[in-house]
């Protein structure tokens, strides 16, 4: 038999149904908030290990500064020339922070460099910042024009590419054996700068000295960003942000060359995770 309700319980059934339904929203935003709450707990969680244990780190940088010459004169006897200044940059990636072993999260499946900017209180000169190819590392050639204000890597990843690869495209190993390679240029310092025909010319940084090109002429704060993919697909990018040929010690580039190093302080210069 059938239960029949009266009007009295037909309506404080109908009020617990209007409060259930009531109370939906309720738990949908609690599930919503647990599940953000979550994941943003993963979010610190990984960032913290991203900090402490990065996956890949900048271990140093190596910077070499010189003058060229290019020479106008009609009898190629360097007589008329026009100066110019290069650094030559070399950066050492590490990663073996979190694994001594080669993994997917280690290894490398994509490299470029891009939102280059060189900036200078001098206006004197043309100045680019290139791929270098690293035999000429230390000398004015070897270098090859970004497109596009980007630097593309090709990955080296067996002994087949590395034996093809000539290094006059931008080339990279994915264990991070070997530095990126670039080459900073400042073109045309001096124009049409004329040596006595008694005079000998010294294809180094004493040209500068002799053309009397200040410091201040030279030096130059340089930024760039380093994007990264490992062989697991995740997204890594540091922030390259540098003066360069400032100080006292500059002035030795008048005596024929600089060549410095900079090791990034523990805890700086890391490769941060992008977040999808």
């Amino acid at each position: 038999m059938k239960k029949v309700f009266n009007k009295k319980e037909f309506i404080i059934f109908l009020i617990l149904i209007i409060i259930l339904i009531s109370l939906i929203p309720f738990y949908f935003i609690k599930i919503k908030d647990i599940i953000y709450s979550n994941k943003f707990a993963h979010y610190v969680s990984e960032t913290y290990t991203n900090y402490t244990n990065p996956v890949f780190t900048i271990e140093k940088i190596i910077y070499y500064s010189n003058a060229f010459v290019v020479d106008k004169s009609n009898s190629d006897n360097f007589q008329n020339v026009d100066i110019g200044q290069y650094t030559d940059i070399a950066i050492f990636i590490k990663n073996t922070n979190s694994s001594t072993d080669l993994t997917d999260e280690n290894t490398i499946s994509e490299l470029y460099i891009d939102n280059i900017k060189i900036t200078s209180n001098s206006d004197k000169g043309e100045r680019s910042l290139c791929y270098k190819n690293p035999y000429y590392f230390g000398s004015y050639k070897g270098l090859e024009e970004p497109k596009n204000g980007r630097i593309d890597f090709n990955i080296i990843t067996n002994n087949k590419d590395n034996k093809e690869s000539a290094y006059t495209n931008p080339s990279f190993y994915q264990d991070c054996s070997n530095p990126i390679s670039l080459g900073y240029i400042n073109k045309n310092i001096v124009n049409n700068f004329e040596i006595a025909n008694t005079d000998t010319l010294s294809l180094n940084g004493s040209t500068l000295s002799r053309a009397n090109v200040a410091i201040d002429d030279l030096s130059f704060n340089m930024s760039f960003q380093i994007h990264i993919k490992n062989n697991k697909g995740e997204e890594f990018i540091c922030n390259i942000n540098r003066p360069v040929l400032t100080g006292d010690y500059s002035s030795e580039i008048y005596n024929g060359y600089i060549a410095t190093q900079f090791s990034p302080d523990s805890g700086t210069y890391q490769f941060v995770k992008i977040s999808k």
